[in-house]
């Protein structure tokens, strides 16, 4: 069929519906014997409709007013734990393994000592150090006798001022002698003193790496030494919270080995430099950690909390519909029902942040929201009495301290909630 026969038929059929249409409005349709009856009967259906919904009573909904109350706002990030202090403990000098006074995991005090190498040699040369200062201050002896003797006679005018002169030029040259074999026996104990190795802090001992007569060099390993009275927990986050960091803010950290238990610390240290190629700032926080229950190395995940909020605006997190991308609020006003878009900040326990579109002490909806539409009159209901959002909620988790947590503690939400994160 050609494009004007097409359009022909369009037309013929467009007339058809509106004088249909037409004839529907004005009552001739009344008068055909079946398309009367079946037009009488939906006039009749829509209007029972009309009236049944007059009649029906407003559907009933739980209600609840806009409060404000503390939000946490917190960042999720992974890291590694390391010791507080740690080193490889080796030898200064080279020698021979002739004490070892340790044993593998002992929890030891700075000053202990550890291992000893074989000394003979070093006390053979503070011996010899002490002859020699013992053979000078003797010389230094007689000759300060001869030269005593000598300016006696040279005031009696027996003497020669000569003689004199040689007798005091020798006794600097002992005096001299006698200081350079002191610093030899200063020397000489210095280096037997490099043979015994000491823990420079408290600290718990790893595993041990020599016996007794090794041959150890100056970097040949013998054991480690950590001190994990607390540790430090090394962490990144994006750049883009640079803004909201600052030192001495709290974290809690848990690791899959110890299940619930969380691990409270503090930021200590934050990296000037940002990393070019992951575009993340270096965090490193302090965790007391007086059990030794944390060990270097182990992985660990953190909620960091970035910024309190002591007034925020909240609702209940199933009065929030999702339509798409966007965040959907019922209001009640007098009894009217009005659709607000809201946008959405943390969420946490239940409730939920509203950073834009509602304000504190309006009515929204809590439940019943799939009953209403936008202008339907309803009969509010106010949900029973439950906690106030400004109640603090409880930390699930203890400290890694043990302690009881403080006031301000509880009242930050437990670490494995994932409401800390934005939607």
């Amino acid at each position: 069929m050609r494009w004007y026969g097409q359009l022909a038929v369009i037309a013929v059929l467009g007339a058809a519906g509106y004088g249909g249409w037409v004839a529907y409005k004005d009552g001739t349709l009344r008068n055909v014997p079946i398309l009367g009856d079946y037009a009488a009967k939906l006039t009749g259906a829509q209007n029972a409709a009309a009236t049944a919904a007059r009649q029906a009573p407003p559907p009933v909904v739980d209600v609840d007013t806009v409060k404000t109350g503390r939000i946490v706002e917190t960042r999720e990030a992974v890291g590694t734990v390391r010791a507080y202090e740690s080193i490889i403990v080796t030898a200064k000098v080279s020698g021979i393994v002739q004490k070892i006074s340790f044993e593998e995991g002992q929890k030891i005090k700075a000053g202990d000592i550890l291992v000893e190498l074989d000394a003979e040699e070093r006390r053979a040369d503070i011996q010899q150090a002490v002859a020699e200062i013992r053979r000078a201050e003797a010389l230094r002896n007689e000759v300060r006798t001869r030269l005593d003797r000598a300016m006696a006679l040279r005031r009696t005018g027996a003497g020669t001022e000569a003689q004199v002169d040689d007798l005091t030029a020798q006794m600097r040259t002992l005096e001299t002698a006698i200081t350079a074999a002191e610093a030899r026996r200063r020397a000489a104990e210095a280096r037997l003193e490099d043979l015994v190795i000491r823990a420079p802090f408290n600290g718990r001992l790893g595993t041990r790496s020599v016996s007794l007569g090794a041959y150890v060099s100056p970097g040949t390993r013998i054991t480690t030494l950590d001190d994990l009275s607390r540790v430090r927990f090394d962490f990144a986050v994006p750049e883009n919270l640079l803004s909201q960091l600052k030192v001495g803010q709290t974290g809690f950290a848990r690791s899959a080995a110890f299940g619930d238990r969380a691990f409270e610390g503090k930021v200590t240290v934050i990296d000037p430099r940002v990393d070019p190629l992951t575009r993340t700032v270096r965090l490193t926080a302090e965790i007391p950690n007086p059990d030794e229950t944390l060990k270097a190395g182990m992985f660990l995940s953190v909620i960091l909390q970035v910024q309190v909020k002591a007034d925020a605006v909240i609702v209940p997190e199933e009065a929030i519909v999702g339509e798409g991308l966007r965040h959907l609020v019922f209001v009640v006003k007098d009894r009217v029902v009005e659709r607000r878009v809201v946008r959405i900040g943390q969420r946490q326990e239940g409730r939920v942040e509203i950073v834009e579109g509602l304000k504190p002490g309006e009515t929204i909806i809590i439940r019943g929201v799939q009953r209403v539409r936008p202008g339907l009159t309803v009969e509010p209901k106010p949900v029973a009495d439950a906690p106030t959002a400004e109640a603090a909620p409880k930390q699930t988790a203890a400290p890694a301290s043990g302690n009881a947590p403080s006031p301000a503690a509880q009242a930050v939400p437990a670490p494995p909630s994932v409401a800390g994160r934005r939607s």
